[in-house]
């Protein structure tokens, strides 16, 4: 039997794991240690970022989030959405006090003229443009498309967020365009940030989360099949703790 109890025997499982994923992420080593019998606090400081949490433990001997601070060139700021955001701060600090500086969602430019498109995207872009205006109310839904390197993507903007439709060229010589089969759609919450994994590939799904209603605008078909999220309950718990207020 060890004289002493070793690290591992000491901290709660998730704690260390969000200490293991944020010296991942940022390449620096966070302090986490017990200020008291009912708490723990970790700390993770660079030369201008420095990310506080608190756990407390409850009455069932739990350990759970208790508070969290993050402060930017020693001023308090607003936290991170989530665990990818924090990153992006710690990485690039002055993002804060860019206008837009945060969002994840690419710089498209719509064609000038959409009869130059091609039928098989232009049709489906008249098509939800048409049935999301009237779902959703006039005014509230904008849609263009927009040639990329890889083909052409339709941006759909709506009350909840914005839609990425990824059209690249068919294998079949009959079908000039489709839908990407793999990563045919990309969804940004209103912030900007990057929402697709909560959807699990389910391109319905968040057309009708992006519109608030229970029946999404017509669509041209689904974009490859419906996986199950990536990130498991317990790494989501850790990462949220990143986050919360």
């Amino acid at each position: 039997m060890p004289e002493y109890l070793t690290e591992a025997e000491i901290l709660p499982h998730w704690i260390t794991a969000l200490r293991d994923e944020l010296r991942e992420a940022t390449g620096q080593n966070a302090d986490v240690r017990r200020t008291s019998p009912l708490h723990y606090l970790l700390v993770l400081t660079s030369e201008r970022v420095e990310l506080t949490i608190t756990w407390r433990r409850n009455y069932r001997g739990f350990w759970k989030w208790n508070n969290s601070t993050l402060t930017v060139d020693g001023t308090p700021r607003e936290l991170a959405r989530d665990f990818d955001d924090f990153v992006h701060i710690w990485k690039d600090p002055d993002v804060l006090s860019r206008p837009d500086g945060r969002s994840e969602i690419p710089a498209l430019t719509p064609v000038e003229d959409e009869t130059q498109l091609p039928d098989t995207v232009r049709q489906p872009l008249d098509r939800m443009r048409k049935s999301a205006q009237r779902k959703a109310g006039e005014g509230n839904v904008r849609a263009f498309a927009a040639a990329t390197d890889t083909g052409y993507t339709i941006q759909l903007a709506g009350p909840k967020g914005t839609l990425h439709l990824h059209y690249r060229p068919a294998r079949r010589a009959y079908e000039s365009w489709v839908l990407a089969p793999r990563n045919g759609f990309a969804m940004f919450d209103l912030n900007g940030m990057d929402s697709t994994k909560k959807f699990a590939g389910n391109l319905m799904v968040a057309l009708a989360d992006m519109f608030g209603i229970s029946a999404a605008p017509d669509v041209p078909g689904q974009t490859g099949h419906a996986r199950q999220a990536t990130v498991s309950n317990s790494v989501r718990a850790r990462r949220h703790a990143v986050i919360r207020v």
